[in-house]
């Protein structure tokens, strides 16, 4: 479409580009505010005296929520005896705080940025989706392999939350999404989520690591951070979404791949990492999707 500039739909989409961009340059982007009732249980999964039985008293105010969460409550994930669970408050305890705070990460994204099956996006959001589940489980497990268990949380919800911006820029311009496409979104998407996640309150480095996703040169002292996380995760999902790892493998610039080697993830053991998270991945995201 962009040799058609001239007409109107492609006038209106260069506009709306342009706009975008200086929205981002002075960081007065119109963005939309996290949904009020998840809002609400992000808040009281941060208060250390939280009780399960006010969490799921919250819960029940948010229908899809309490499917996902009776879901994954059920799940092979969470439960290893089989014991089905049919009660918000049992599965709620079941699953924990970190577990909630994600679910709902994941059922307000999916709210927000929504759209019938007869929209032109709506297939292209389906694959948004399911690469932010794919990259949150490679995240989790990756901030194990770092020997940071502390940061499993953080990096569940940055890799869930890592495109963010591609949901949001992609909803705004949904009446032209071939042009966008061509565009390529990739060079607004990092700022427009680091953006969003700053407007929703969230940890600093999370917002952080998105902004940073595309840069692979970006270096830093000290040990791994959710940035180096991040990156790692996205190869892990571009090995898997190939169908030949060893390919995308051969691609790398091992020279300039600092993220990569501060979790000491190099070309000789790459693919043992990678084969090593696949059980725990496959778990992961068929609960999650």
């Amino acid at each position: 479409m962009l040799q058609n500039m001239n007409t109107p739909t492609g006038n209106v989409a260069l506009d709306f580009l342009k706009d975008l961009a200086a929205q981002l340059s002075s960081r007065d982007i119109e963005l939309p505010p996290f949904p009020d009732v998840y809002t609400r249980i992000l808040g009281a999964l941060n208060d250390p005296d939280l009780s399960m039985d006010r969490l799921a008293r919250m819960v029940t105010a948010a229908p899809d929520l309490c499917v996902r969460i009776l879901l994954l409550a059920n799940s092979a994930l969470y439960n290893r005896a089989g014991v089905e669970v049919v009660d918000i408050g049992v599965a709620v305890s079941r699953l924990g705080v970190s577990a909630v705070r994600n679910a709902t990460v994941s059922v307000a994204t999916r709210e927000m940025f929504d759209c019938p099956r007869s929209s032109p996006i709506w297939e292209k959001l389906e694959q948004l989706r399911s690469a932010s589940v794919h990259t949150a489980a490679y995240t989790c497990a990756l901030a194990d392999y770092a020997g940071m268990p502390d940061a499993r949380d953080d990096a569940m919800l940055t890799g869930l939350l890592h495109n963010v911006g591609h949901f949001y820029i992609l909803t705004k311009s949904r009446q032209f999404p071939e042009f966008v496409e061509e565009m390529s979104i990739e060079q607004w998407m990092p700022g427009v989520g680091c953006a969003l996640i700053e407007n929703w309150g969230f940890p600093e480095q999370i917002a952080r690591a998105v902004e940073l996703q595309n840069d692979p040169d970006v270096s830093h002292f000290g040990p791994a951070n959710l940035a180096d996380i991040l990156k790692a995760a996205k190869l892990m999902v571009r090995m898997a979404d190939s169908g030949d790892p060893e390919a995308v493998v051969s691609e790398i610039d091992w020279q300039h791949s600092p993220d990569l080697k501060k979790l000491d993830i190099r070309q000789d053991n790459v693919l043992d990492v990678y084969n090593g998270f696949s059980d725990e991945v496959q778990l992961f995201t068929s609960v999650l999707k």
